[in-house]
């Protein structure tokens, strides 16, 4: 019964320990900057006559500021327009989010595009 004790408290002193380098290791990094956001080609628009005014869109910021993992968080409801828009954020460049030691580190975003003035 002994044994069982102490083995659960070095267990939850491992958890404890482990969590916190855990969340040392994930310290504040300076967010992504945009460096070009090309806007949606307003042609594609022309046939649209939904009532969706903007949507948003989340992705990725590679080390490398390229986007990739572009997701529409609501539709127009017109195929054509929602691949317009995952076409032109794969387009974006951004400066990459750095960790505390500058390093570039993958970052996620979310954006909404508004295409109706």
């Amino acid at each position: 019964m002994m044994m069982s004790s102490i083995l659960r408290r070095v267990a939850l002193m491992t958890l404890i320990m482990s969590t916190t380098v855990a969340v040392s290791m994930a310290a504040p990094y300076e967010a992504p900057k945009a460096v070009s956001t090309p806007s949606l080609d307003t042609s594609v628009l022309q046939g649209y006559s939904g009532d969706v005014n903007s949507v948003g869109v989340s992705f990725t910021i590679n080390t490398d500021g390229s986007v990739s993992s572009v997701q529409l968080l609501n539709s127009t409801g017109n195929d054509g327009v929602d691949a317009a828009v995952l076409e032109t954020v794969l387009k974006w460049k951004f400066t990459p989010a750095t960790d505390s030691n500058g390093n570039p580190v993958a970052s996620s975003k979310t954006e909404y595009i508004n295409f109706r003035n």
